[in-house]
């Protein structure tokens, strides 16, 4: 039997808009067995069980497929998958990008590794098109995604020694849509306040300056926009900042904010942002503690 395991991502970090990303130890884990049937037969349990498909048209068996019609390969033998996801479905987590990370190994492995990790992470790009998610499940830990001639290039490092707390409410946004709520031009004066924020950003990882990282939390490019659709953004953003906890970002394009922060919050801390959400029309709410993971993608044999 294969098992393969993908982290969740948080994306963009603010000012790092399609270019950052940080693993997180939500796991997306599939276990896959040859059969003499013919076929895939996948089951989906866990996040999206009730609402993924569980036939050919998945995302994991899509993605495996993708690979082989790639490289020219033509199993003779049928699959039974199991899938077991932790990570929320259209929250902002990477969920499609673990999903894809996973499968894409397992797929490359079946077929006797004939990618290496460039020309796979190549692939899982061409397939989610955010390489800020893609890289941080490949690879584990912060990662700068960048393109040199269509080819996708990274940095990656060790994160911070920061409390990681995601807020998860109870609604889905659509990465497309909220990408089509963003300006096509922006002012010379946003694009410099953002470089800015970024190189010092980046600096600050690199250097194990937490401080610096916090400080840097400022986005002029997505947020402003995509933050009137992520109910009590601004307001949390403002209770973090102003209590001196830390800062607070949008991961990926929402709805999850994830609270970067100096320490664990206290329950009254909790209960008030609970209540700052609650007061802003979100449902339901979950404050999950997370780390980051130098882990990505992994592949086992059992």
């Amino acid at each position: 039997m294969l098992e393969v395991v993908a982290p969740a991502t948080t994306a963009n970090l603010a000012c790092g808009f399609d270019v950052l990303g940080l693993a997180l130890n939500l796991f997306f884990k599939a276990s896959i067995r040859k059969s003499d049937v013919p076929g895939i037969r996948i089951t989906v349990c866990g996040e999206g069980a009730d609402s993924l498909p569980q036939n050919e048209e998945n995302l994991f068996v899509k993605s495996m497929q993708y690979l082989w019609s790639e490289i020219g390969f033509h199993p003779n033998w049928g699959l039974e998958i199991v899938t077991q996801n932790e990570i929320p479905i259209s929250r902002g987590l990477g969920s499609s990008a673990a999903c894809i990370t996973a499968a894409l190994l397992a797929a490359n492995e079946l077929a006797g590794n004939p990618l290496g990790q460039r020309q796979l992470l190549n692939l899982a790009w061409k397939i989610e098109g955010h390489p800020d998610n893609v890289l941080p499940a490949f690879l584990g830990g912060f990662t700068i995604a960048s393109t040199f001639d269509d080819e996708l290039q990274f940095k990656r490092c060790s994160f911070l020694d920061l409390e990681i707390v995601a807020c998860i409410p109870d609604y889905q946004l659509s990465t497309r849509e909220m990408r089509r709520v963003l300006p096509e031009k922006y002012s010379r004066q946003d694009v410099v306040f953002n470089s800015s924020r970024l190189a010092f950003l980046v600096a600050s990882v690199y250097e194990k300056d937490p401080e610096g990282f916090l400080k840097s939390l400022q986005d002029f490019i997505h947020e402003p926009y995509r933050g009137k659709y992520i109910k009590g953004f601004e307001e949390v953003k403002a209770y973090v900042t102003k209590n001196g906890l830390g800062n607070v970002a949008i991961s990926g394009s929402g709805p999850t904010l994830v609270l970067f922060l100096r320490r664990s919050l206290t329950e009254k801390e909790r209960k008030s942002i609970i209540k700052i959400f609650q007061d802003n029309g979100v449902g339901e709410i979950k404050l999950v503690a997370m780390s980051w993971t130098d882990h990505g993608a992994q592949v086992k044999h059992r």
